[in-house]
């Protein structure tokens, strides 16, 4: 995914780069969900090449994101029973998975938006269920865009880091920045076993009433 995405975007001229990015960042508002790091990370890597030019596709970058998720959660606060019924949302929202993050929007509020944008694989849930909640759009709005100022840049940074370390002018350069990536990928690793040996413990994530999802149940006619 990752690679046809890369080379979706370098193989446009660069005028149209940052719609394509634009392009891809806003499909997920309409339930396609693609992580915007495998798009923003490639889009940086290609502005250290110059093959994309820095503040347009900074701001495309930005602007999909943010409309990417207000649209999710006006469909989700508009639509969300509908969508609940659908095998193909199952798939990719389950419903446990739905009141765990329901429990944690209960003691934690708006702040639950705020780190579901550093969690992996949480974003469209936790959007999902603040639609369904019926947050308020003003709230989700405010959270989303702020969180996004910090994200989207440090993504697109990570990209132009990782493509301006593979051409380091000196071996020591090289050797340094090799280092420091490897530093970040022993930490991403130490963190994904910390989550994998929880989820062998057999200890189950704190989950909201199944009562909540009731709440949705299509009427019979």
């Amino acid at each position: 995914m990752e690679a046809w995405i890369d080379q979706l975007i370098s193989g446009v001229d660069p005028v149209w780069g940052p719609w394509v990015v634009y392009g891809l960042l806003l499909l997920s508002g309409f339930g396609i969900p693609l992580g915007e790091d495998i798009i923003i990370i490639p889009a940086g890597m290609l502005i250290q090449q110059s093959a994309l030019p820095l503040w347009p596709t900074l701001i495309a970058a930005y602007v999909g994101v943010v409309s990417g998720d207000l649209l999710w959660f006006l469909v989700s606060s508009n639509l969300g029973t509908n969508l609940l019924h659908k095998k193909w949302f199952k798939r990719f929202v389950h419903p446990k998975r739905m009141l765990q993050v329901k429990y944690q929007f209960d003691r934690r509020g708006i702040w639950v938006i705020v780190l579901a944008r550093f969690i992996p694989a949480s974003r469209t849930t936790t959007i999902t269920v603040a639609g369904m909640m019926h947050m308020k759009f003003w709230k989700f709005a405010l959270a989303t865009t702020i969180c996004c100022l910090i994200t989207v840049p440090m993504q697109l940074f990570t990209g132009w880091w990782i493509a301006d370390s593979l051409q380091a002018k000196s071996t020591v350069e090289l050797i340094v920045r090799l280092l420091g990536l490897v530093m970040v990928v022993v930490a991403v690793i130490w963190v994904y076993r910390l989550w994998l040996s929880h989820k062998k413990s057999g200890k189950k994530l704190p989950r909201a009433r199944a009562s909540w999802l009731r709440r949705f149940a299509q009427k019979k006619k």
